[in-house]
């Protein structure tokens, strides 16, 4: 009989992880939210928009651009050739026809730099997952603590007062019933202590959300069909975003060193103007005849030598690649080093987990073997305080091991980037 009480104690308080309330806030809704409101997310989503908009704006170096001119002339004194007043329209179209490659090498290191910002964008959102989950998680373990130390609390108010009626009649010395009231004191400051957490863990929940207001929302408890675990592939980690995100950065660099080397290569630009003169301001055509004027123009350029400034930007971006290959060994062993921690710290955490629910099923048998003895007056005040601090330590570790199961399953999800 006591076993199946045991189990169904024991069901019932993991139960209590696992209920769903209507119209509460759950973990997936919490994620969603994050993702779409999170400000760090909002600002690195501005970021790739940017980096979009400068592919967009390189894209302009392959087009041909056109001018439109007018100037105006008032000489105080003028030759024989001149007039005191004139005017010049100009209309001019203009090309490049070569410049040493550089446009499209800039063109390509911002596309990869843009794939790099993209690539980047994503695992800030993984992040912002996991961190989701991390703090809804923290704000249920606040709360459950808070119930653990008010369940406490009661529990020594229930034992003082037992202890006072035995005390009033004298089966109980005074110093007996002085210790359970120092506990019952000590417990709710403990109460106290829970209800702050709770209120900071909800604030830091909020500010993940993008400072969502919580005041007054229900936070949903865990469901327990989130606590499977899957077997992956460890092939898929050379596939994080991190990695992804320094293989397009390096590829940009290499590609803006290939557009600094096309100004070892001469220019070449092609223009058309026409141009059209008036005998002052208001667009008076002048009556020479020569009112029209269309002028074709190709022009070439080289820059033979510039003080070495080309050669030192060169090694520079040469620099920097050596740089980013280093960083994607150190991340690709970072990210594997992160996927063993991960899969071990799941596998204590299913060890605690199951020890932990024992545990608990014990400390709530022997605390009421205990009370029971306690009523009888065979036990001590002292067994019955031991038995209740050892009860809410054991509701504790409970409490703590199963989310730490659950955060171990959200952290390896994370480093596999797991949907």
């Amino acid at each position: 009989m006591r076993r199946i009480k045991n189990k169904l104690l024991t069901l019932s308080l993991a139960a209590s992880f696992f209920a769903v309330g209507a119209n509460a806030l759950n973990l997936d809704e919490a994620v969603n939210i994050a993702l779409e409101k999170n400000n760090d997310l909002q600002i690195q989503n501005f970021d790739y928009i940017e980096s979009i908009q400068n592919v967009k704006a390189n894209n302009a170096n392959f087009l041909p651009k056109l001018d439109l001119a007018y100037g105006y002339n008032n000489r105080d004194k003028v030759n024989a050739t001149q007039t005191k007043e004139d005017g010049t329209l100009s209309a001019k179209i203009s090309y490049n026809l070569f410049n040493g490659f550089k446009d499209v090498a800039t063109k390509k290191s911002s596309k990869y730099l843009s794939e790099s910002s993209k690539y980047s964008l994503e695992a800030l959102k993984q992040d912002t997952v996991l961190n989701t989950k991390n703090a809804y998680i923290n704000y249920l373990d606040k709360v459950n603590a808070q119930e653990t130390y008010e369940s406490e609390y009661t529990l020594f108010e229930k034992q003082y007062t037992d202890a006072q009626n035995k005390y009033d009649q004298g089966l109980v010395a005074r110093n007996d019933l002085l210790q359970v009231q120092v506990n019952m004191s000590s417990a709710k400051q403990n109460v106290v202590r829970a209800k702050a957490d709770v209120k900071i863990a909800k604030l830091e929940l909020s500010n993940i959300l993008g400072g969502m207001n919580l005041k007054g929302e229900t936070i949903e408890p865990l469901h327990e069909k989130n606590l499977n675990i899957k077997t992956y592939d460890e092939n898929i980690l050379d596939q994080r975003s991190e990695i992804q995100a320094l293989k397009m950065s390096l590829e940009s660099v290499r590609n803006q060193q290939k557009a600094t080397k096309g100004s070892f290569y001469p220019k070449l630009d092609a223009s058309f103007s026409h141009n059209r003169f008036y005998d002052d301001l208001g667009f008076d055509e002048v009556d020479s005849g020569i009112d029209n004027q269309n002028v074709a123009n190709l022009s070439a350029s080289w820059n033979l030598y510039n003080g070495g400034s080309d050669d030192n930007q060169i090694a520079i971006y040469k620099t920097r690649m050596s740089k980013l290959k280093t960083q994607l060994v150190k991340t690709s062993l970072d990210i594997k080093l992160q996927y063993e921690n991960a899969k071990s710290d799941l596998e204590v955490a299913n060890d605690n987990y199951e020890t932990a629910t024992l545990s608990l099923a014990q400390a709530k048998e022997n605390y009421n073997i205990v009370s029971n003895r306690f009523n009888e007056g065979i036990s001590s005040s002292t067994d019955l305080t031991d038995a209740n601090f050892l009860l809410t330590s054991a509701k504790q570790r409970f409490s703590r091991a199963y989310f730490d199961k659950y955060l171990s399953i959200a952290t390896l999800h994370r480093i596999v980037e797991a949907k």
